[in-house]
Order: structure tokens, then C-alpha cells, then sequence
């Protein structure tokens, strides 16, 4: 490994406590010092690698870092601004890039988190468990099971901008999207989305970070202004997945029945009430009336019952990992 360099002075961060031990054979630049070797990393160190890196923290965690990485360490975090990380999580470690958050669904979990080199699209790879990615509010917006890596796009801070495609299909009467990959559920709201139900959709909207699901697995709210179908039907298998179903009744139908049924109930009594009062021939008349107001009643109902369809909307987009650098093993990453 080289001679051993051991950093307690001369640092940005020499006042805050040592977490842990970064080794590199080819050098490294730690808080603005070139060293090679070994040396010890403060909470709060920045790293710069020229090659291959590794840094064992106190409280058990590895991390691996790929040449041209920029990472800022911490003793329950890493802040990862560009390059390649392989983490190897002790127990809620998180790697923080961009506005993800990435964290291990369970202890020893192992994650690769990539930042591309243009800084648009951070690419996830769970390697022996699944990994958990988060958005900036602490909200799940995938599971990423081991051998089925995911990129996303992460979203500039503020930015409530929804554009995904998957199926739209219908859970415990609320319209919900599954993206193309299966992993990420959305529920869907603001637009009649009976007619799309069971086909391949690109959902465009704006997420409603205020709003809560209510569709079991759905991670966030989308208000959905466009729906454009890319392929008819072709979503049974994807349905059955997630416990949905590709049928529309339950959705916008349901509410209408709803309000067609309170409205004739309340024209009835009305009518009741009002023969009661006036007597036989008065009263009659005035059921009449009161179910003619009941009906319309209804009708109106019926007709504003699919303004509203629960649904979550997600800013991640996902796709496989192509890129062989996101794919493969960190250069090094076997050596001890």
C-alpha cells in the first residue's frame, strides 16, 4: 500500500472528530491536500480521487470511490457530487447526490450510485439487497432490487415537473401508474383517466408533494394534466403484480352511482315531506317536483363524479443501466 501518511493537522476540518481511514495507491487529494497512503478523514472531509479509493469509517461502513470522484464524507453520510461510489452500508448510511438520497434497505446491503458525467442522470445499482432511493423530501420513489439497476433524473430544487410512462391501471378505486421497469407506482389524479386504464401511457402532470396516497405502494401524488396512450392494453401481467386490476369500474362510475343515489334520495324525501305538509294532492305535486329536482341532482352528480381520480406522481425516471461503468465492478473494489 505505500508508506503510511497519517493527516492531524493542516486540514480544513482538523477541529472535527476522525471517522474514519482513507487508503489509495495513486493518491488522493484530502481537504485540499495531496497525500498517498493512508489518512485520516474528519467529518466533513472532502476527497478528490486520481485512482481507485477506499475509506473505512468507524462505525463499520466501506466506501469505494472510482478515479475523477468528488465525494464530501460523513460520519452517517457521504455527499457524492460526481464519479462512481460503491457502498457498503453498516446500517443507515446514506449517499446523498444531486436531490436523491440513496440508503440501504437493509445492514450489509451493498449499493453502486454513479453521477453521469454531464451531471443530468444518477444511476443506482443494488448488488446483494435492495437499496432504497429517496427524493430531497424523504419520500420513497424507488425500490431498486439486486440485478435490476435504475437511473434517474433528479430534479432541480422546487421543480414539481412529472413527464413518466408506464401502465395506468385501477387499485382500491384509485387510478395509479406503474412505470416500465415495475418498481415505481404512482397514483394519479385531476383527469378522467377511465379510457386509458390498462394500456402503456405517457403521464405528464406536476407532483403534489402536499397531497397523501391512498393507493397501497404509491409514493407521491401527480395532478395529471395529459395522458397520451403509446401502446393499447398489455398491462394483465403488470396488473397482477400489484394487486390492480385493468378494469375502470370502481373509479369515476363508483362516485357517480354515489351521487346519483344521494340525490334521488334527498328528491325523495323532500317529496315526502312536502305531501305531508300540504296534504294529498299538494303533496303529490310536490314529490313530483322534488324528484324532478332529485333527478337533476343526479345527473349533475353524474356528471362531475370523474373530475377527481386518486393517483402519486414520482420525479425519478427509470431505465436499465447500459453504461458498463455503472454496470461493472469499480476498478479495485476487490482489493483490500
Amino acid at each position: 500500500m505505500g508508506s503510511a501518511v497519517l493527516l492531524t493537522a493542516g486540514l480544513a476540518s482538523a477541529s472535527a472528530p476522525v471517522i474514519g481511514i482513507a487508503s489509495s495507491q495513486t493518491g488522493v487529494t484530502l481537504d485540499n491536500a495531496k497525500v498517498s497512503g493512508n489518512a485520516s478523514v474528519f467529518d466533513g472531509s472532502t476527497l478528490q480521487t486520481e485512482g481507485y479509493s477506499r475509506i473505512h469509517l468507524n462505525n463499520g461502513t466501506r466506501l469505494d470511490l472510482s478515479a475523477g470522484s468528488r465525494a464530501t464524507v460523513y460520519s452517517n453520510h457521504i455527499s457524492l457530487e460526481r464519479g462512481m461510489g460503491e457502498i457498503q452500508n453498516a446500517g443507515g448510511f446514506e449517499v446523498d447526490t444531486k436531490t436523491l438520497k440513496i440508503r440501504g434497505a437493509e445492514a450489509g446491503s451493498i449499493a453502486r450510485v454513479k453521477v453521469a458525467d454531464n451531471n443530468k442522470m444518477v444511476y443506482v445499482t443494488a448488488l446483494n439487497a435492495p437499496v432504497n432511493v429517496l427524493n430531497r423530501d424523504g419520500l420513497l420513489v424507488a425500490r431498486v432490487a439486486p440485478g435490476l439497476p435504475l437511473s434517474f433524473i433528479p430534479q432541480a430544487a422546487g421543480a414539481t415537473v412529472f413527464e413518466n410512462t408506464g401502465c395506468v391501471l385501477q387499485k382500491s378505486g384509485a387510478a395509479i401508474l406503474v412505470d416500465e421497469t415495475g418498481n415505481q407506482v404512482f397514483e394519479l389524479r385531476g383527469m378522467d383517466l377511465r379510457k386509458v386504464i390498462g394500456s402503456h401511457v405517457k403521464i405528464s402532470g406536476s407532483i403534489d408533494s402536499s397531497a397523501k396516497t391512498t393507493a397501497e405502494g404509491a409514493t407521491q401524488v401527480v395532478k395529471v394534466s395529459k395522458a397520451d396512450i403509446t401502446k393499447k392494453g398489455g398491462c394483465a401481467s403488470v396488473a397482477t403484480k400489484v394487486k390492480a386490476t385493468t378494469s375502470a369500474a370502481g373509479l369515476a362510475a363508483g362516485a357517480a352511482g354515489a351521487g346519483a343515489a344521494g340525490a334521488a334520495g334527498a328528491g325523495a324525501a323532500a317529496g315526502a315531506a312536502g305531501a305531508a305538509g300540504a296534504g294529498a294532492a299538494a303533496g303529490a305535486g310536490a314529490a313530483a317536483g322534488a324528484a324532478a329536482a332529485g333527478a337533476a341532482g343526479a345527473a349533475a352528480a353524474a356528471g362531475v363524479s370523474g373530475a377527481v381520480i386518486a393517483g402519486v406522481g414520482a420525479a425519478a425516471a427509470a431505465a436499465g443501466l447500459g453504461a458498463a461503468a455503472a454496470t461493472g465492478a469499480i476498478g479495485g473494489s476487490n482489493s483490500p
